[in-house]
């Protein structure tokens, strides 16, 4: 349910309730809405119900895909077709994996690992579930992988305060505890006993993504901590009798830390004779494909060249890797075939621009399955000829119908420059039916991360407002990814300083184009995107017409006191120190001091149970704002953690934010006989 935040305020005198001003804007929006939608155009209930596929799971023998969608498993034949709902029973399911004969599945509902059989029936739980303390996306049991070898379902939980791994067996009669990210002392098999203070707990998760060898007798993790942040890569030796760990994990490569506090080891995969792993790392400044030999030695690089490459993933054959490169285009990511002899690899697929991700092999490594999502078209799941010899074709359709009728070009590339000569670029949607000569409205839609990157991929959103008339630029300012170790570090212990004027020159660049109006700018973003928003509002006071800011952060030494340890750890890195150690870092990321320059209305919104970004900095913000007698709109909902998953929610924030952008960049749309601001008038 939707509740406002302590006080709905909003501070000018000519205007007594917020609360009509935004149900009459909405009430009006929703008359045009229902106009428009009969025209064939976007909704909003179009933009929050776009179907998504989740991470599709291929059964071990090839033949179908294990699916999430409306919070159920369905199954889908390898081959296309309508996908079978497998599960009814009460709580979201995630995560799924398959048994290694293909009969039965894993997957997470409720905190707790289930188990399903493939033709159906009643699903039983086989963990407890017990809720720890700390990030609650992480305090559960959760990613189960099922051994190679049966018997045993390898997963990890929070339940403790910190990330651990355990197995249970399929039949859920025992459970091992095998290790942590940290070595606690006292610590019985099971990892069931009470967690004593001197154990040295911190309420937090370290993700240590583990992976299963072939013969199911090791199983590799990434270790995190502040002292190693990047990451440890740790081998544990099982013994699948027993299901216990043979000995104390062995270490088998640590990275060098990365200065702006990025995990340098994500996913790991094992090569079928279970002799080598490959993984990504950015020795070069560049993140590359590496393989290391797991009996011992030095990584061995095997991608070369000034782009990012990730996620590789063995051929059944073992004669290939296949593996996510923007190599052709830093705003696209396509599936790349790396073969091990030692030829060149070569791109997958010739189709348009898009982003692919997860490739997942065939059983005769003889095609490959991916999840593709272009920016006219939803993701989807496809399938390729591995040789690359037959037109890749998608085994599901998700591209809701007024997407396909409304006519809207797809979006560009645009290059522009920072204040400094900075190369920078950006995502630029024109507005539909855009006439050249014309200075539309504009939004710039910021991204989070800070380490994101805005590529040519589907936005539901960005496509809604170009449907409006809005032009809408998406920037990759300094501290994105994509381009390299060097420009993602621009903005270390500079939060708040460059990033933000190259957000400034996004909107200079708009502006010199011809395409917006300088005095019809707008801007948005969540999370790290919400607190460049609140930075642009203070930094740049004379440059935007009016602002969102979803759960950004108003203070970022407030931040650190209320945030979870990984995000601790992890700003301290990349502020430089403390805010002890780096004042004057943090005073340059700390907008409160600044709020009295603010000239731009802002609308406000937040999770009430966000974990990331405590809800707290929004509410200090809106309590200086009202002391400051300034514009804004604030909403905070219940229930919602970091970012809004509730589906009326997503659809009421929505809603609020295209009645303040019309507020403010479009007032006289929707004009009839009665203007808004007459209609307010006329309910006080």
């Amino acid at each position: 349910m939707l509740r406002r935040g302590a006080d709905l305020f909003f501070c000018r005198s000519s205007f007594r309730c917020l609360g009509i001003l935004l149900v009459l804007l909405i009430s009006l929006l929703s008359v045009t809405t229902e106009v428009c939608a009969q025209a064939g155009s976007i909704t909003l209930e179009d933009v929050v119900s776009v179907p998504g596929i989740g991470t599709p799971a291929l059964s071990p023998d090839g033949k179908q895909f294990a699916l999430v969608r409306d919070g159920q498993v369905y199954l889908l034949s390898s081959e296309g077709g309508w996908p079978v709902l497998l599960t009814t029973t009460p709580g979201g399911k995630s995560e799924v994996s398959w048994s290694p004969d293909s009969q039965s599945l894993t997957f997470v509902s409720q905190g707790s690992i289930w188990i399903v059989a493939a033709t159906g029936g009643q699903p039983k739980r086989l963990t407890d579930g017990l809720i720890g303390p700390g990030d609650p996306r992480g305090a559960t049991d959760r990613t189960p992988h099922w051994s190679p070898a049966g018997k045993w379902i390898l997963f990890q939980s929070g339940r403790h305060g910190k990330d651990e791994l355990f197995v249970v067996s399929e039949d859920g009669k025992s459970k091992k505890f095998l290790a942590s990210a940290e070595l606690y002392q006292g610590r019985d098999q099971l990892g069931d006993s009470a967690v004593k203070e001197s154990d040295g707990l911190a309420a937090d998760r370290f993700d240590p993504d583990p992976a299963w060898s072939p013969d199911g007798a090791s199983i590799v993790y990434t270790e995190r901590s502040r002292e190693h942040f990047s990451g440890k890569l740790k081998l544990i030796h099982f013994d699948s009798a027993t299901g216990q760990s043979i000995g104390a994990p062995v270490e088998l490569y640590e990275p060098r830390p990365d200065r702006g506090g990025a995990w340098a080891i994500n996913k790991v995969s094992w090569s079928p004779d279970g002799k080598t792993l490959a993984f990504t790392l950015q020795d070069t400044g560049w993140d590359k494909v590496y393989l290391l030999p797991v009996n011992g030695g030095q990584p061995k690089q095997l991608t070369q060249g000034e782009s990012e490459d990730n996620a590789p993933t063995y051929s059944p054959d073992g004669k290939s890797l296949a593996i996510i490169s923007n190599r052709n285009h830093p705003e696209e990511e396509r599936v790349w075939i790396v073969p091990l002899s030692g030829s060149q690899p070569r791109q997958l697929t010739q189709l348009g621009p898009g982003v692919e991700a997860r490739p997942q092999w065939s059983p005769d490594s003889k095609r490959i399955y991916f999840a593709r999502n272009s920016p006219l078209e939803p993701p989807d799941l496809y399938v390729a000829s591995s040789e690359g010899n037959v037109t890749p074709r998608a085994l599901t359709k998700s591209f809701p119908i007024n997407f396909h009728a409304v006519r809207i070009a797809p979006p560009e590339v645009a290059h522009f420059k920072g204040e400094d000569g900075l190369d920078l670029t950006g995502i630029l949607y024109r507005p539909m039916d855009f006439k050249p000569g014309i200075r539309y409205p504009a939004v710039l839609w910021i991204h989070g991360g800070p380490e994101g990157q805005d590529t040519l991929s589907f936005s539901a959103w960005s496509l809604f407002l170009a449907q409006e008339g809005y032009v809408v630029f998406h920037p990759n300012y300094r501290g994105s990814s994509g381009y390299g170790e060097k420009f993602r570090n621009l903005n270390v212990e500079d939060s708040g300083g460059k990033e933000v004027q190259d957000v400034g020159a996004a909107a200079q660049y708009l502006i010199e184009q011809g395409l917006a109006d300088p005095k019809r700018i707008a801007i948005g973003g969540g999370s790290h995107g919400g607190t460049m928003v609140n930075f642009a509002v203070t930094k740049l006071p004379d440059t935007f017409a009016a602002a969102i800011s979803l759960f950004g952060v108003s203070d970022r030494a407030t931040f650190l006191e209320r945030t979870n340890r990984n995000s601790v750890i992890r700003w301290e890195t990349k502020m430089g120190g403390t805010p002890e150690e780096k004042p004057d870092v943090y005073r340059r990321a700390n907008i409160l001091l600044d709020v009295a320059r603010i000239k731009t209305p802002l609308l406000i919104m937040h999770g009430e149970e966000d974990p990331q970004v405590p809800p707290y900095e929004s509410a200090q913000l809106v309590r200086a704002l009202k002391k400051e007698g300034k514009i804004f709109f604030y909403y905070t909902y219940a229930h919602e953690g970091h970012g809004f998953t509730d589906h009326e929610h997503l659809l009421d924030a929505l809603r609020k934010q295209q009645a303040f952008l019309q507020k403010y960049l479009q007032p006289s749309y929707g004009k009839s006989s009665t203007s808004i601001d007459d209609l307010l008038v006329s309910q006080e």
